[in-house]
């Protein structure tokens, strides 16, 4: 029963957050936004390799704290609530700068992207621990399955309602009612899943080393370890890629216009 309820719970908070973060997925709605303010292909691939790496660069950090701590609820908190105000902030000020110049728009939209993107890589590790704490391992494919097929069913109505709202609604007040519904939907999400509360764990200690020893520890690991090494090989890879991936605009309007001149 009570793996029953953490199951729900996890599950129900990653329906939500899915459909959220499709209202604000970077190659769709955000690229658009940035599109129609900047008019940069440059800009536009920026914003997905900006999501990435902000994704990426807190985990390690965040690891040790939570390692040190003996806990990771606290810096889940921290992450996913910060995500979600980040959007609620981004909606905000899509409504009441409509009547300012693109530029200044622009780089607010760019800096609460970028502030959204770093936070959102404070959830990583926290969630992944709770996660593994809270389901059995031979549930977490149904988990995820459900997650996946629940948040995408939900995406579509989201899809559905941001055709809607940019179909009668001015730029950019329409990009703001989208943002406000992934805020919502975030929001939801992280209160479903802080609910639910962390496990406790009785032989589970906090760990005092310092930053530079868990670094040690770390390269112990990924030298000893083949199938550690070979996974974070692959997650460097793909993380490679697609931070790689949206400058193929940039690069195909410069064939276009290497094609137009002659070269």
């Amino acid at each position: 029963m009570k793996y029953n309820r953490r199951f729900a719970s996890v599950a129900a908070a990653g329906v939500t957050f899915q459909a959220g973060s499709a209202a604000i997925d970077s190659a769709t709605i955000m690229s658009a936004l940035v599109f129609q303010l900047t008019g940069s292909p440059l800009v536009v691939g920026a914003v997905t390799a900006i999501l990435r790496f902000g994704w990426l660069f807190p985990q390690l950090i965040v690891g040790f704290l939570a390692q040190r701590s003996g806990s990771s609820m606290q810096y889940y908190v921290i992450g996913a609530f910060g995500r979600a105000s980040c959007m609620a902030l981004l909606a905000l000020i899509l409504f009441i700068g409509a009547d300012w110049n693109a530029v200044q728009l622009s780089i607010m939209v760019m800096v609460l992207w970028t502030a959204y993107a770093f936070i959102s890589g404070i959830v990583a590790v926290p969630y992944n621990d709770i996660v593994a704490r809270s389901v059995p391992s031979e549930l977490r494919s149904r988990l995820l399955a459900t997650r996946f097929f629940g948040g995408g069913v939900l995406a579509l109505g989201i899809v559905a309602i941001a055709d809607r709202l940019v179909g009668n609604m001015a730029f950019p007040i329409s990009y703001a009612a989208i943002i406000a519904i992934a805020s919502a939907l975030m929001f939801l999400s992280s209160i479903v899943f802080t609910v639910m509360g962390e496990p406790e764990v009785t032989n589970r200690r906090a760990n005092k080393s310092s930053f530079f020893q868990y670094l040690r520890d770390g390269i112990e690991v990924f030298n000893t370890d083949r199938k550690f090494r070979m996974f974070v090989y692959a997650q460097w890879c793909g993380g490679a890629v697609l931070m790689a991936m949206p400058f193929y605009v940039v690069y195909a309007i410069l064939c276009g216009l290497c094609q137009f001149i002659g070269f």
